[in-house]
């Protein structure tokens, strides 16, 4: 819980520097926080989505099984607060989308020096993006990745998806403040903040792939025009645009836009 203790102290900091300004659709401050702290409930998309920073749960052992073996929660990996600066659009492997609908292009991109796989990132990404339960079906549209060789040709871009270490994510997400922690849309960029990225939060808990997905489609959601939401009541699944890094509101986690 520490992590959302910090980000509910973030909230304060956030809702101070968004009062008065017209809401926009800027997402995981911690994911909107201010353009980086998405998960401030209220914070129309002015705040960025939680990339926390805040350590995972230590290094645990489960009571025994019942065949007397134990199990060991492995440590959260090290997130560098600062990559090289360099981004670089990586290749995305598969075919294109067959879904018919209105084209939305898309780039998948990377800082440098985060110590991650692209190809993983990529691949992770496109799944994310074609999953039958994701945006395609949602809103009846078609995604079309960008290669690195039509997007250095000028190819248009709608949202470019770009992991970055939580410094870049702080200087992407601008002016909405992120605080190294959150995500968010921001200037045709989903910023997902490898913070989050590598430890997850506190509703998915040790589930940080599941995470992961949350985190690609509520900042895709944010470019494809889509707000914040609300739990619309407890134990429901909570809608995609809830700032789920933030508060589940009664809510129980849901990470695509679809139910089905």
């Amino acid at each position: 819980m520490r992590l959302r203790r910090t980000l509910l102290g973030v909230s304060a900091l956030l809702l101070v520097a968004v009062a008065g300004a017209k809401a926009v659709s800027r997402e995981e401050a911690v994911d909107t926080a201010a353009r980086a702290a998405d998960r401030l409930p209220g914070v129309a998309a002015r705040v960025a989505s939680p990339s926390a920073t805040s350590p995972s749960p230590a290094p645990t052992t489960p009571p025994d099984g019942q065949d007397g073996s134990t199990t060991t929660v492995p440590p959260a990996p090290a997130v560098p607060q600062n990559g090289t600066g360099r981004i670089v659009v990586v290749p995305v492997p598969g075919p294109q989308s067959p879904a018919r609908g209105r084209e939305v292009t898309y780039t998948v991109e990377v800082e440098q020096g985060l110590g991650v796989n692209s190809s993983v990132v990529a691949r992770t990404v496109r799944s994310t993006l074609l999953d039958a339960r994701g945006w395609q079906k949602e809103d009846g549209i078609r995604f079309v990745n960008i290669s690195p060789e039509q997007a250095a040709a000028g190819r248009h871009v709608d949202i470019r998806v770009t992991l970055a270490s939580p410094g870049l994510t702080d200087r992407l997400c601008a002016p909405l403040r992120t605080l190294s922690q959150v995500s968010c849309w921001n200037e045709g960029r989903s910023v997902l903040n490898l913070k989050r990225w590598q430890l997850g939060d506190d509703s998915y808990g040790q589930d940080v792939a599941r995470y992961r997905t949350y985190q690609i489609n509520h900042e895709v959601g944010h470019g494809l025009g889509h707000q914040h939401r609300t739990c619309p009541g407890q134990g429901k699944r909570a809608p995609i645009m809830v700032q789920q890094t933030l508060s589940l509101g009664g809510c129980v986690a849901w990470p695509y836009p679809t139910g089905a």
